[in-house]
Formats: C-alpha cells, sequence, structure tokens
C-alpha cells in the first residue's frame, strides 16, 4: 500500500524544448496529462557548443553569445506567453550550453524534477528507430526520475486504462512505483498489470513478488492478467495496447525487462518496437 496520492500537487516537469514539432507535442500532451495540477514546468533548450577551428577564440566566444541571446529571446517570449494562459502551471526557461543528456541530467538536479517529458519522433519503417539516439541515450543516463516518452503524431486521449508490463523477476520498492500509483489515483483510470514471460508458471520467487506488488497496488483499480506470447513480446505488447486502446506503457528501466533487452538489440529488431503511445519509464530505485 502506497499513500499520499496527491504529491502531484506542485510538481516540477522538465520538457527538453526545440521549437520542433516533437516538442510541441510533448508540451501539448504534459499540459492535458497534468491539467489541473499545481506544477512548474520548465522548459529546456540546448545548443551544442563546438568552438570553430576556423575562427578565433574571440569570435567564437562573440558567435556563441549571440547564439545563447537569441535562444533565450524566443523562449522567453514563449514563455511569457505560456504563463497568460489560464492554467494550473507556472513555466520556467532553462538554456544549457552543453550535451542534451547533461543537461538533463543538470537540471533534474538542480530543480528537483519530478519527471521529464519528451518527444520521439516515431518510426513508419524498419530502417528507421522508434526511440532516437537522444532519448535513448537520455533513458540510460537518467537513474532516479520518472521519464515519458510521447510519440510526435500521438495526441493526447483521456487515461482510462494504463497497462504495466512485467515478469514478476523482482521486488518493486514503493519508491519505484510511488509516480504510477499517483498518476493512475489522479486519473482515476485502470492498471492492467500484464505478465508477458514465455514460462506458463511463475516460481515460488515471482508468485511473492506478485503478492508484494498486489500489496503496493490495493488502493488502485487494477487487474492482472498473463498474456499468451506470440511471436516477440514487442509485437504481443503491441497487439494487446491495440486490443485494449490502453493510452500508456509503463516499464521499468531494469536489466530483467523486455525493455531493457531492446536497448541491446540491433537497429532492426528494435525499430520493429512502434509504440503508437506513450511509454512512461519508470527507474530503477535501488
Amino acid at each position: 500500500m502506497i499513500g499520499n496520492h496527491d504529491f502531484l500537487v506542485m510538481k516540477n516537469i522538465l520538457i527538453p524544448y526545440n521549437f520542433s514539432e516533437v516538442a510541441i507535442n510533448a508540451l501539448n500532451y504534459t499540459k492535458q496529462l497534468f491539467k489541473g495540477v499545481e506544477a512548474t514546468i520548465y522548459l529546456l533548450d540546448v545548443y551544442v557548443s563546438q568552438p570553430s577551428e576556423l575562427l578565433s577564440e574571440e569570435k567564437n566566444d562573440k558567435w556563441f553569445n549571440e547564439m545563447d541571446d537569441e535562444i533565450e529571446n524566443e523562449l522567453k517570449y514563449l514563455i511569457e506567453v505560456l504563463n497568460r494562459e489560464e492554467s494550473s502551471f507556472t513555466f520556467e526557461k532553462l538554456v544549457a550550453s552543453n550535451s542534451l543528456t547533461k543537461a538533463v541530467v543538470n537540471a533534474i538536479k538542480d530543480k528537483n524534477i519530478d519527471v521529464v517529458v519528451t518527444g520521439t519522433k516515431g518510426a513508419k519503417s524498419l530502417a528507421e528507430t522508434f526511440i532516437g539516439t537522444n532519448t535513448m541515450k537520455m533513458i540510460t543516463a537518467i537513474n532516479d526520475c520518472p521519464l515519458i516518452v510521447v510519440p510526435m503524431n500521438y495526441k493526447y486521449k483521456p487515461l482510462h486504462q494504463i497497462v504495466f508490463s512485467t515478469n514478476y523477476k523482482r521486488q518493486y520498492s514503493a519508491k519505484e512505483l510511488q509516480f504510477l500509483v499517483s498518476l493512475s489515483a489522479l486519473k482515476k483510470c485502470l492498471v492492467e498489470v500484464v505478465n508477458l514471460s514465455e514460462e506458463s508458471f511463475l516460481t515460488e520467487n515471482q508468485q511473492k513478488h506478485k503478492v508484494r506488488l498486489r500489496e503496493m497496488l490495493q488502493d488502485l483499480n487494477v487487474v492482472y492478467k498473463k498474456i499468451d506470447w506470440e511471436g516477440s513480446e514487442t509485437s504481443t505488447i503491441e497487439k494487446h495496447i491495440d486490443e485494449t486502446d490502453s493510452e500508456l506503457l509503463v516499464l521499468i528501466n531494469h536489466k530483467y525487462n523486455f525493455f531493457n533487452r531492446l536497448l541491446e538489440e540491433n537497429v532492426i529488431k528494435k525499430s520493429a518496437f512502434h509504440s503508437k503511445i506513450p511509454i512512461l519509464i519508470l527507474p530503477e530505485i535501488t
């Protein structure tokens, strides 16, 4: 049992923002998902400062300062527009000259971020990966904060069902599940815990982990299902999401689940996982 479901009040949300369609969609999704929640939304714009060997140090500094000012001014204007909207949000800007991953990790620490929301282009063919390189790096680097990945062409739908994929091979802590519990309580939606493992029966340890999970989620509207394996883990879960019209897929980023194996597969296999819905990736907290 996990208490304090109202912890989403006054949350700090971070969105990597570069004015692209992908980023705009992630921002719109965030505003809908957390509608009514008092939160500060930080928009983080990152530019990579690689000095040019053709320019003197002085010219490089001047060029970077001009770039910095331009990004600051664009973002400042957007923040002013957003803060004029009627909403429960306060918007703030962050500008960093760093790699995207380092900038996000630093912002999580500095601003006490509770969730990161990022967009991804989505993949239309086997030649493309669903989750781009930058997002992959982010997933690997963020180890203490939930991350929501929103496909570019996904338009927000009210949450009626969340799919939480697990194989019960490890015990979850209350802290790992806190965000999922709070979000499902806030949205009053069904949480469907699905077991995708190939084995027909749970081991004694898996059964213990399932019992513990039931205890932790007992205040929520939860159903537990074993899904028949069809071809591969990715195709099985994709089909299930389609059939149930679920709006969010939840995975814990640990070495035992299919998501982490997905990171290790080659590009073609990896790109076969084209999630049509947003994915909430919960960090493994040990």
